[in-house]
């Protein structure tokens, strides 16, 4: 969750970036998510089984079940004074109460701009070697992969590696801006499957504004990604080609789909859904609805009908761990203008620890459970 919330942070940093001086941002994200690992047994099935009445801890999820997450975040230039607040009242059918208080982060001055983590030092970047893949197929298209070496970059670009780092190691990276942020600690923002987003969602601050926006009931939480092929309770044959098959999803705009595998200490290898060479193809969070739908038509995206991808045999079988994480952009509700300015959308997303050399010996086998344990 924290990598998806820095993809987050860091694709509105960019709108931020253009936006005039005094202008506040608020963002409402619903999301629908699902963590699995390859070979391990899925168990949404048992517990469809369990006795009536008997329910999880709050909060806990077995592998497979799919999760509902609510995010917000208030994004306002400058400082604000020790006694501000914001509070977001929420309508009645996320089952969270009537409103939710949002924390506010303060960013200090930490050279020249607060980093809210461990600043990256260039002299312990190591000579990083990125092989790209990218495009639905059997097998390896012609051209592929892109190399792109460290050592090779000019300063510059060097450089600017080194501060994309930085930021990613930031929880709230911008400087001279205030971020009200929820969940927090009092309320976790665990949603109820059940839960619905539609309705009226009211701003409330002392210190940047006021601003309501009111949505419609076909912006819903979106429904889980379930796949097909492969089995993911087997483990995967990286030597094949992989094959993901999944069920349309009712408002999903367009789907990408990206796989990370690292191999040894300095070898990353990606390869993105993307049909055309994107290097900034995997990564993507909230985007606009007419972001979205640009992108599909640009092939960058999957189309909202598609239900299959494939990818080239062997490009990940010397890897030590492998991960594929797949997103499909729902559709939202937003205001033209107001201070601040708000955003309400939603996406649905999955992520499978797919294995690797480092996992051959974490697979998980059922017969293990036999015996007295």
């Amino acid at each position: 969750m924290r990598i998806i919330l820095l993809s987050l942070l860091l694709a509105l940093a960019l709108a931020l970036a253009g936006a005039v001086d005094n202008q506040a941002f608020l963002g409402v994200f619903a999301e629908t998510s699902v963590q699995k690992t390859a070979g391990m047994p899925d168990m949404t099935e048992m517990m469809k089984n369990l006795p009536a009445g008997v329910q999880l801890p709050a909060g806990m999820a077995m592998p497979g079940m799919p999760m509902r997450q609510l995010t917000v975040r208030l994004w306002s230039p400058g400082i604000a004074a020790q006694d501000a607040s914001a509070q977001l009242a929420i309508p009645d059918g996320l089952k969270l109460g009537p409103s939710l208080d949002l924390n506010l982060y303060r960013p200090t001055a930490v050279n020249g701009g607060d980093q809210g983590g461990e600043v990256v030092d260039p002299s312990t970047i190591p000579d990083f070697t990125i092989m790209r893949y990218w495009g639905s197929s059997p097998t390896v298209k012609k051209g592929q992969p892109e190399v792109v070496r460290f050592k090779d970059m000019i300063p510059a670009q060097q450089d600017a590696v080194r501060e994309e780092a930085n930021k990613r190691n930031s929880y709230y990276y911008k400087p001279d801006w205030t971020t009200g942020y929820w969940p927090t600690e009092k309320q976790p923002g665990k949603v109820a499957m059940e839960a619905t987003l539609d309705g009226h969602f009211a701003l409330t601050t002392n210190y940047t504004g006021n601003v309501a926006i009111d949505v419609p009931d076909t912006v819903k939480f979106l429904d889980p990604i379930t796949f097909s092929s492969p089995k993911l309770d087997q483990k995967i044959d990286f030597t094949k080609p992989m094959v993901f098959r999944w069920k349309t999803i009712p408002g999903v705009l367009g789907y990408h789909a990206y796989i990370i595998g690292m191999k040894g200490k300095n070898t990353l290898i990606t390869w993105s859904s993307s049909e055309v060479n994107r290097f900034d193809s995997f990564g993507w969070d909230y985007l606009q609805m007419s972001e979205v739908r640009q992108l599909v038509a640009d092939n960058v995206f999957m189309g909202p009908d598609r239900t299959d991808v494939t990818v080239p045999a062997g490009i990940f079988k010397d890897c030590d761990t492998v991960m594929f994480m797949m997103v499909g952009f729902g559709t939202g509700a937003a205001l033209a203008e107001g201070q601040p300015l708000p955003r309400v959308q939603t996406k649905t997303t999955i992520s499978v620890m797919l294995g690797g050399t480092a996992m051959k010996d974490m697979q998980f086998d059922m017969g293990d459970m036999g015996g007295e344990e």
